[in-house]
């Protein structure tokens, strides 16, 4: 049940609905299948972004003003809604704000050690532990067909980004594949806490307890970059912004009114819009193997919807 805003102009940007007691079941569906998209779409728009700041800021630092910059401005934009706020999704939503920080420090981490390609495919390899996850958590074996759901968006997902050759596993693969051991984890448990409590509240105590966390290392581990500008910190407050706030409450909105498995394979086009934004932005190529590799990502979500079954499981 949705939290009725006091806000309503304010906050229905960033929060993207209002009060959903009148909606029908079906058309909450679609705008919950539409949230997941922008969501995957805004991540993807991220990959562009980060490749430029990442050399102007350390990485610790990039991740603590990133969501140290989202946490403060959700809560000061939203802050009449904390008088809303429960022990429930306080609990919840430090606890999901502790994942978070961990998934994007790994990843982070992982990419000092690492090729930047097959970061992105280990990152975006998060689907096939969305099964195993989803069991130990909501202690439910999930379906056949969200197993082979994981397993074909993974072809996918590997035909687009995995390069050709082998390399051997080092430390850098270990820890951006920890990264998406927390990413698979962070999905889940958004999918069952936003069912039961408020996505605008939930977002507003996780980016906050993910800043306070990645800021605090950050300020212990490195020294701040000298020589820092207004201009630089355009490219932190879009990551702030449209890949950080807006993503985490898309993806929240539309876990609680889609399956986890969809879900998850509908965020996994973060990887497919990543692509895109390099073509567009970046001028790169766009290769048979990359709308293959679409066209298997888009049979994967049809798989978890059971569309290409012709009985009811």
């Amino acid at each position: 049940m949705f939290v009725k805003m006091s806000r309503p102009l304010l906050c229905l940007g960033f929060c993207g609905y209002g009060t959903v007691k009148t909606m029908k079941r079906d058309r909450n569906y679609i705008f919950g299948i539409a949230a997941l998209f922008l969501a995957a779409f805004t991540w993807g728009s991220a990959y562009v972004v980060m490749k430029t700041d990442v050399d102007v800021f350390p990485a610790a630092w990039l991740v603590g003003l990133r969501f140290g910059m989202a946490g403060v401005l959700i809560n000061l934009i939203c802050i009449r809604e904390w008088r809303h706020m429960t022990v429930d999704i306080l609990k919840h939503g430090v606890w999901m704000g502790v994942i978070l920080y961990a998934e994007f420090y790994l990843f982070t981490a992982g990419l000092k050690y690492t090729t930047a390609s097959r970061s992105s495919f280990i990152i975006a390899a998060y689907i096939i532990f969305i099964p195993a996850a989803y069991w130990m958590i909501k202690k439910k074996r999930p379906k056949p067909r969200d197993f082979a759901a994981s397993l074909v968006c993974l072809a996918g997902i590997s035909l687009i980004l995995l390069e050709g050759g082998s390399e051997a596993l080092g430390l850098g693969e270990l820890l951006t594949a920890g990264s998406a051991l927390f990413y698979a984890i962070h999905v889940v448990y958004g999918s069952l806490y936003a069912k039961k409590e408020s996505s605008l509240l939930l977002n507003m105590v996780q980016l906050a307890t993910g800043g306070l966390i990645a800021l605090t290392v950050a300020a212990l581990t490195s020294a701040f970059p000298a020589g820092i500008g207004i201009s630089d910190l355009k490219g932190v407050a879009y990551l702030a912004v449209a890949a950080t706030i807006l993503p985490y409450l898309c993806s929240l909105y539309g876990q609680k009114y889609v399956r986890t498995t969809t879900s998850a394979v509908i965020l996994s086009f973060e990887s497919v819009f990543g692509c895109l934004g390099s073509v567009l932005v970046l001028r790169e190529k766009v290769s048979m193997r990359f709308f293959l590799g679409a066209c298997i990502i888009m049979l994967a979500l049809f798989l978890s919807e059971g569309l290409l079954s012709f009985k009811n499981e």
